[in-house]
């Protein structure tokens, strides 16, 4: 069994200043029900760090690099009924965890007003 684990923090006034600089800065990296998620909140910022942080989270977890266009849009967090995140991904990520053997993943997120931080931890085989 091995166990990949990554981990990010994110400045919710920075990432605040780049969304309010490009509006495609939010079409390129969050899904609509992500958006949704978020503007549904009273300060949908700190619930954008936290995704962005969990973006990040997965892919250093898979020791990737990748800064490709749209891969962020390709992980999805998305929230259980308990409240808690999951992630979800598409296309060809989804591929890369069945070649890793992963049969699970485990997502967390914390914020405070002016940070936010993840944590990913994948199961592979």
């Amino acid at each position: 069994m091995r166990l990949y684990h990554g981990i990010d923090i994110v400045n919710v006034d920075r990432l605040r200043e780049t969304m309010d600089r490009s509006a495609a800065f939010v079409e390129d990296i969050f899904t609509q029900e992500e958006q949704r998620y978020c503007l549904s909140h009273r300060d949908p910022y700190v619930h954008f760090a936290g995704r962005f942080a969990a973006k990040e989270a997965f892919l250093k977890a898979i020791g990737s690099g990748f800064t490709a266009i749209g891969i962020f849009r390709r992980i999805e967090i998305s929230v259980m009924p308990s409240g808690r995140p999951a992630l979800r991904l598409n296309g060809w990520l989804d591929n890369l965890m069945r070649r890793l053997n992963a049969s699970g993943a485990s997502v967390t997120i914390s914020h405070t007003p002016e940070y936010a931080v993840s944590s990913v931890i994948l199961l592979g085989g």
